[in-house]
């Protein structure tokens, strides 16, 4: 896990979390959230564009899961592919003949 990632979590969820327990933290906060405030929880998830399908599905399959931590699993793995994504564009970028860009 990277510092970003905990940065990106602690933003998102108003965590000040290191990196050891990052996912216990979230997890414990996203499930205060379903009890407390759902809507809110909602409004982060979609922010982090979270599919509402592959949530269903996960929840679904692991019913006797805690579901903060299936969740909290989710959300830093759809981090983990932006970040990718944003390296990824990056370098693409990067690889293009300086003449060629706009």
């Amino acid at each position: 896990m990277s510092e970003e990632i905990v940065h990106i979590v602690n933003d998102s969820f108003g965590l000040q979390s290191t990196e050891s327990d990052l996912i216990q933290r979230l997890a414990d906060k996203i499930n205060e959230l379903i009890l407390h405030d759902f809507n809110r929880l909602i409004s982060i998830l979609y922010r982090a564009d979270i599919s509402e399908k592959k949530l269903n599905e996960v929840l679904e399959q692991n019913t006797n899961e805690d579901a903060g931590k299936l969740i909290a699993s989710i959300f830093i793995e759809r981090q983990l592919q932006k970040i990718r994504s944003r390296q990824e564009n990056r370098r693409d970028k990067n690889d293009i003949d300086e003449e060629e860009r706009w």
